[in-house]
This record gives C-alpha cells, sequence and structure tokens, in this order.
C-alpha cells in the first residue's frame, strides 16, 4: 500500500507528458462509449479541435492502438491494446494484491485471515495469516474445501453464477442429506447481507468458528473471499458486529483496487 500511495503522491505532484495524458483521455473515451466512434463524436466528448483529434488517431492506428472502419468513418480499439490489457491482467493477480491487505488485518484484530480464490474443482485456500494468539488455527495455501459446510464456500456458492456451482451444490447437499429449500434460503440471506458465517464444528474444517465477505473484480465478478477463523466465543459473527463490518470494509476495499 505503501508503493501504491507513493507512486499516487509522484503522479499528483510531478510534472508529467501532457499529450501523453490526452492520449490516455480519447482512448478513454473508446472505453465508455463501447461502440466505435468517429472524429466528430471524439470532438464533441474531448472539446478539442477536429484536427488535433485526427493526429492523435493516426498516431493510435501506426502503433496499433485503433483501427479505422473506411466505410463509415468510425474508429475502434485496436489489436495492440487487447495484447497489452492480456497482460495486465495476467499480472493482476488479485491474491498479490490482497496480500498486503490481510496481513494488515490481521494484526489489526489479532484473528487468523484467509482469502480463498476460485479453482477448476472448487475453492481453494489462497494465503493465510495466522493471528498472534498462543492457539492457532493451522490452513495451509491450497487446502480446498466444501462449498455448504463453510463459511468461505458458502461465499462462492452464493456470488458466483448458478451455471459454475450448481453442480458442486447439489452433490454437498446430497452428501451431507441437507435441505435444498433451507440452502438456497441461506444463500439468499449471504446475498444480501454480503457475508457468510459458520458457527458449528465440521470433520475436517479447522477452527470452530467463521466469517466471510466475497470480493470482486471490475467487471462486478466475484473473484475471491476474504475470511476470519477462530475458536467459539473469540468472533462475534452477529451481522452488526465490530468483527464483521471491518471484515466487509477490508473486503470492499480490495475490490476497489481490483476495480
Amino acid at each position: 500500500m505503501k508503493e501504491l500511495e507513493a507512486a499516487t503522491h509522484l503522479s499528483s505532484s510531478s510534472q508529467g507528458i501532457q499529450s501523453l495524458e490526452t492520449a490516455f483521455s480519447i482512448l478513454n473515451c473508446f472505453k465508455e462509449a463501447k461502440t466505435p466512434l468517429s472524429v466528430s463524436e471524439l470532438s464533441k466528448r474531448m472539446e478539442m479541435p477536429k484536427n488535433k483529434i485526427h493526429k492523435y488517431l493516426v498516431s493510435f492506428i501506426r502503433v496499433g492502438a485503433l483501427i479505422q472502419n473506411k466505410k463509415d468513418s468510425t474508429y475502434a480499439m485496436g489489436p495492440a491494446l487487447i495484447e497489452l490489457g492480456l497482460v495486465a491482467l495476467q499480472q493482476f493477480d488479485v491474491a498479490k494484491i490482497a496480500k498486503p491487505h490481510i496481513r494488515e488485518f490481521s494484526k489489526q484484530i489479532n484473528h487468523s485471515v484467509a482469502l480463498a480464490i476460485w479453482s477448476e474443482g472448487g475453492p481453494i485456500i489462497a494465503e493465510y495469516e495466522r493471528s498472534n494468539k498462543p492457539i492457532q488455527v493451522e490452513i495451509q495455501a491450497g487446502y480446498r474445501f466444501p462449498l455448504l459446510m463453510t463459511a468461505l464456500g458458502k461465499c462462492f456458492a452464493a456470488f458466483l453464477p448458478s451455471s459454475q456451482v450448481q453442480s458442486l451444490i447439489q452433490r454437498e447437499i446430497d452428501n451431507y442429506q441437507l435441505d435444498e429449500q433451507v440452502v438456497e434460503q441461506e444463500l439468499q440471506a449471504i446475498r444480501e447481507e454480503g457475508v457468510s458465517f459458520r458457527n458449528t464444528l465440521f470433520a475436517g474444517i479447522p477452527g470452530s468458528m467463521s466469517v466471510a465477505s466475497p470480493i470482486f473484480d471490475y467487471t462486478g465478478k466475484m473473484v475471491a473471499a476474504l475470511c476470519l477463523i477462530g475458536f467459539t466465543g473469540e468472533i462475534d459473527t452477529s451481522p452488526s458486529s465490530l468483527n464483521v463490518l471491518k471484515l466487509k470494509e477490508k473486503a470492499n476495499q480490495i475490490t476497489n483496487q481490483l476495480s
């Protein structure tokens, strides 16, 4: 976070290249419009003369950032921007971004904190930070856990698209002999509250109490879940408790950084 803050301070206090900032603003017009634009439309959006806009467009086409449809004289994002975007996405690792938040959060509340992400076979632990308490909950990165018997799992079950999780949900309903209607009611409550809970022991699952909140990317898709894990009496899991409110706040901070 300090590096990010330093970079933000540098960008706001140092002299930059005005033409580069203008060029980025033009590209941003295409992102906001989500359709090809003409020189006239760009001129209106940028409040800039057409001849000046045209010079930028010529350079964008030369480097492959934009392409031109000569039939209607409109411009659209080109292959160079797609390549840059793909590389940026590969570097935009949610676990790396969340890691300093997890460390800071765990120290702040002195509880064990976990970050889970979705894998091909279901959710797994990506990052884990232990508390400083004498009795610890031990979880290894890569640990895979069920959907409907854990707070983290319930988060994914509630917020991921049904097509992605329904088969796993149905399998666990059958395996654990759960009431399908009760499960759906709980998942709907999680969607409304933005937080999920586990208040009971379950075989093979570390700790007896946990609370989790979802993390979303810039598209609004859930990409991870943040969770407090501990033992009975350690964590107040009531929706309005300080623990829960701080967890949701931290998950929102990470979401905002991904947006």
